[in-house]
């Protein structure tokens, strides 16, 4: 499961950076929205996770909101 969950993190950390370069590039008016569009969509489904991976994922939000409960 930590491997699953450490494959996780990093596909949407790759996602994360690939959606901010790409929404920065159409702010300055280097690639149009419908460019954006089709880039966004792309990278989702790149680095869309597995579901071993989103179980892992979800147990550890679960698991991290219970100790800041406390």
């Amino acid at each position: 499961m930590e491997k699953q969950l450490i494959e996780a993190f990093e596909k949407l950390q790759k996602r994360e950076h690939l959606l901010r370069v790409a929404r920065h590039q159409m702010q300055l008016g280097r690639i149009t929205e419908e460019e954006f569009r089709k880039r966004e969509a792309q990278i989702l489904d790149r680095y869309r996770l597995t579901l071993g991976e989103q179980r892992a994922y979800d147990l550890y939000l679960r698991m991290k909101g219970k100790r800041n409960s406390k």
